[in-house]
């Protein structure tokens, strides 16, 4: 911007962005939905009259956001297919921001209870019989004794996004599951941290019941108050602790 004008100069777009704004507007302006094909990259070029390094730099960009899956070629059965795994993209980048820009523990504490004290509160408003019976199936396997930590978590994690997706809210549905998979190493190193790593995971089984209980029950307020106590409890004793605590994102529950 100049001081005597008053205007910024135009930037000029290179090819390969002009096809990834215009495939990107038609997503937004709702001609493109989950499961969509993109025409092939050879219909592309010849539509937008850019050249195949365009199409192809602009389908890798949309591919890597999770937003296509690309499938490279020229034949009938070429073209890109509009993906839902918006939220895997999206968990990578937060990842990437929790690093970057040194997130505190106490930081991210404070956004899962936010995020997971209303979205269970709304669970308890909106769930039905299949989503209880499903919340408790996760947290059955959770109980098995020859279980991996790891596998544990990916339980965990699903059990978490479940009562977000039966909140009825798919945007808190889409930052859980996002936020779980930006620590999931992170949830994974901690219990290898812990003495006896089972007692623990059998402490959040139960803790987890609970949480279901007061979901079927209809009861909003002690669903969100359980949840909160539920991921502060673990933190507090198992991850805040010594140079636990220098671990940004580190935790499960």
């Amino acid at each position: 911007m100049t001081a005597e004008t008053g205007w910024e100069r135009v930037r000029r777009l290179r090819n390969h962005e002009q096809v990834l704004a215009q495939i990107q507007d038609k997503i937004l302006d709702g001609e493109l939905r989950i499961g969509a094909k993109l025409p092939s990259e050879r219909e592309l070029v010849e539509i937008l009259g850019v050249s195949r390094t365009s199409v192809r730099e602009a389908l890798r960009a949309l591919e890597a956001m999770g937003v296509i899956d690309a499938q490279a070629g020229s034949g009938r059965d070429s073209g890109s297919v509009v993906s839902g795994r918006s939220s895997e993209a999206l968990g990578n980048l937060l990842r990437l921001h929790v690093a970057l820009a040194e997130i505190s523990l106490g930081e991210l504490i404070e956004i899962r209870v936010q995020l997971e004290g209303p979205a269970a509160a709304g669970a308890a408003q909106h769930s039905t019989a299949d989503d209880i019976a499903r919340l408790r199936e996760l947290n059955d396997g959770m109980r098995a004794r020859s279980l991996p930590s790891d596998q544990f978590n990916e339980l965990d994690a699903e059990f978490h996004v479940s009562i977000a997706k039966t909140s009825g809210n798919a945007l808190a549905a889409t930052l859980m599951q996002a936020l779980r998979a930006a620590v999931k190493s992170e949830m994974v190193a901690a219990f290898t941290l812990l003495d006896d790593w089972r007692a623990v995971a059998d402490q959040l089984v139960d803790e987890h019941e609970g949480i279901i209980a007061a979901i079927e029950a209809r009861d909003r307020v002690r669903a969100s108050r359980l949840v909160e106590e539920h991921i502060r409890r673990f933190y507090e004793e198992h991850v805040a602790r010594g140079d636990r605590a220098a671990a940004p994102g580190t935790g499960a529950g």
